[in-house]
């Protein structure tokens, strides 16, 4: 029996969803994730995800506002960082061109994990990650709070990215696309009064599929 607490890396698992084009997997619980997580008797103590928005794009930008408001309709805690616009050298089109780079959304992970250690938050942190950028993290859980489980769950796919983590992880596994469609949200989300916050974006349904 455990206090678990878990945490989502939102682009590293959204950029593995998306390589298994299966749009409907996009449509994710993330508390419903967590809970498939959970042994007998243990206690879920939040979720949280961390991501950014990316301004730029209009309907990227909406499809992501609906998927923050139902995960917050699912009592789920949202960081959000940010992107900033660099401009370098594209060869693609032999010029230079914009990119935006997500910032502080590593960073952002690691503080919240170190605070909850210390505030005695919980006892089992899960991470779903597969950013060697957390090796440090994961170090100083190690020598801080040795009594603390650190599980890795990699995304789909992302176990050979995730091996420097696994390594230093008191447990580790890849989730895989089946754990992932048992934890889809409905089309329509509402919040605990009972009025709709949220809908599926039409492209994250099955190819032929249509709203009802």
């Amino acid at each position: 029996m455990a206090t678990v607490s878990f945490y989502v890396d939102g682009f590293n698992l959204y950029h593995a969803i998306n390589g298994l084009h299966r749009p409907q997997l996009k449509w994710l619980n993330l508390r419903e994730l967590a809970i498939s997580f959970l042994e007998k008797e243990d206690t879920l103590a939040g979720v949280t995800y961390f991501t950014a928005r990316m301004v730029w794009n209009p309907q990227k930008l909406q499809r992501h506002r609906e998927y923050i408001n139902a995960l917050i309709a699912h009592d789920v805690a949202v960081v959000e960082s940010k992107f900033l616009r660099t401009n370098k050298y594209c060869n693609g089109y032999e010029r230079y061109c914009d990119f935006y780079e997500e910032k502080q959304t590593d960073v952002a992970i690691a503080v919240r994990v170190l605070s909850d250690a210390h505030a005695g938050f919980m006892e089992r942190a899960v991470l779903v990650t597969a950013d060697s950028d957390q090796v440090p993290l994961l170090r100083e859980l190690a020598k801080t709070f040795p009594s603390l489980e650190v599980h890795i769950a990699a995304p789909p796919r992302r176990m050979r990215e995730a091996r420097e983590l696994c390594s230093i992880a008191t447990r580790h596994s890849e989730i895989s696309a089946g754990r992932l469609s048992a934890c889809l949200m409905a089309r329509s989300v509402v919040d605990h009064s009972g009025r709709v916050v949220a809908r599926c974006p039409a492209s994250y349904l099955p190819a032929g599929d249509a709203e009802p």
